[in-house]
């Protein structure tokens, strides 16, 4: 009999113990919490949320260029961007977009080592609220680089 006890206390232990934790995470999340978002606040825009640059030849390095707005009325901070391949170069004209300005985000496609049809993405990390993180879909279709064959 005292060993059922045991695992009757172990038990209720347990249960008390992860519905303290549940509770406990509840009132900390964040997304529980009421945002204070007065102020002006700035809201993102991108000319295009993906491109595809087509078919190109192996080693081609085709490049676009996107339109970064800020259509809200606080300044707008880039805070950085990230390629999901070493085979994507960005750079931005600026961090900082003032409310209604926008910047220009090169985007350039390193194929030299790539054939067939690929997918890449780039993210937009900014202090936007609504968006702090924008993704832009990048496709290509690489053709292998044909070397002629020259009898002697």
């Amino acid at each position: 009999m005292p060993k059922n006890i045991i695992i009757f206390i172990l038990i209720v232990v347990v249960i008390i113990l992860g519905s303290v934790l549940v509770f406990s995470n509840i009132q900390n999340n964040p997304s529980n919490t009421i945002q204070n978002n007065s102020g002006p606040q700035p809201r993102i825009l991108v000319s295009e949320e993906e491109w595809d640059f087509g078919k190109v030849t192996q080693g081609e390095k085709p490049t676009h260029i996107f339109i970064v707005k800020n259509e809200g009325e606080g300044d707008q901070i880039i805070e950085s961007l990230k390629e999901s391949c070493v085979c994507i170069e960005v750079s931005i004209s600026t961090t900082r977009i003032q409310p209604g300005e926008s910047a220009e985000l090169k985007v350039t496609y390193d194929t030299t080592d790539y054939v067939g049809k690929d997918e890449k993405h780039l993210h937009i990390y900014s202090n936007d609220p609504q968006v702090p993180e924008k993704r832009i879909n990048l496709y290509v279709e690489i053709e292998e680089l044909e070397i002629p064959y020259l009898e002697d």
